[in-house]
């Protein structure tokens, strides 16, 4: 299925290297900047556990899931996915709320996802930890991309995510995903802990030792009803310099902001962050941020798929 592209252009300043940024809009959020618009439902999330999810994280308490469908068997998932591929929908995210190891219950859905990906939808999984053999089902399946959360500290892991769990475990849950062949968009939450830098940069670590396809960066922002309703955001000079040691760590490695950030003035801010850190993407960046960029002589091209399929352009 083709992805529909729109490019504008600008001319690069003295000593100013002409490169793309690529603005990712999907249609699971109406996205509308004065120069772009994007489809709706050209890109849905669907949930595998509908509204229910047993970890409750801090952060979220299972509210991100209120705005996905539902297809909690892989009958309706499939049925999900043809009505939306009919509609001219580009892709969907299949993930849903996680069981108390971590995990997001998708081992069931193994035969329906591979059914989707001939559709000829994109089709990115967030499964929450990884175990082997959901790895090999997903690999099986042919999804493009799986993302994956990563936390590199201990104490975020039991106080946010209510797990008994360690970065190692979610170190092992990239590896598992790179020896099954998967492509892999590992996903960071800066301030994840209420606000705090604590993991972010032994996270990066992870990524730099185990390898990855592309990453994510996201901000945490505060949700009504959460135990982080009245967090504030993480220091945005922090913010940046987590930014700039991804850069420098992983230097050849495609690198997002995507959705999740704090609205306003903040998130216009860290999205200028991000261009000065050499990012390769940004998701529904403001207009400001758009101006700021051709300003710089990038070309720009819009894509209406989730950014961590970072490199398929």
């Amino acid at each position: 299925m083709t992805i529909r592209l729109m490019e504008h252009s600008a001319e690069p300043g003295a000593g100013t290297e002409k490169r793309q940024m690529v603005f990712y809009a999907p249609g699971s959020r109406h996205y509308d900047n004065g120069l772009y618009t994007n489809t709706p439902r050209s890109f849905v999330n669907i949930s595998v556990t509908g509204t229910q999810c047993q970890c409750r994280c801090a952060h979220c308490n299972g509210s991100m899931l209120s705005g996905m469908l539902s297809a909690a068997e892989p009958e309706l998932l499939l049925a999900q996915a043809q009505k939306l591929a009919a509609e001219g929908c580009k892709g969907i995210l299949v993930s849903g709320g996680a069981c108390r190891d971590g995990s997001v219950p998708l081992e069931r859905f193994g035969a329906a996802l591979k059914k989707v990906s001939a559709l000829g939808l994109k089709v990115v999984v967030h499964p929450g930890l990884l175990t082997t053999k959901l790895a090999d089902i997903l690999a099986d399946a042919g999804v493009d991309r799986v993302a994956l959360d990563l936390i590199g500290d201990a104490a975020t892991i039991r106080q946010v995510y209510h797990l008994d769990k360690t970065p190692e475990d979610y170190r092992r849950s990239l590896q598992a995903a790179r020896n099954a062949g998967l492509k892999t968009s590992p996903h960071i939450v800066i301030g994840l802990h209420y606000g705090e830098i604590r993991g972010e940069y032994t996270a990066l670590d992870m990524v730099a030792a185990e390898g990855a396809d592309s990453l994510v960066l996201v901000i945490l922002k505060s949700l009504p009803g959460t135990d982080m309703a009245q967090c504030p955001p993480p220091d945005l000079a922090k913010v940046a310099a987590v930014f700039q040691a991804a850069r420098e760590k992983l230097s050849s490695l495609p690198i997002a902001l995507g959705c999740a950030r704090p609205a306003g003035e903040y998130a216009r801010t860290a999205e200028r962050y991000a261009v000065d850190a050499g990012f390769a993407a940004i998701a529904y960046p403001a207009r400001e941020t758009v101006d700021y960029v051709l300003s710089r002589g990038y070309s720009v091209a819009y894509r209406e798929v989730c950014c961590g399929i970072l490199t398929d352009f």
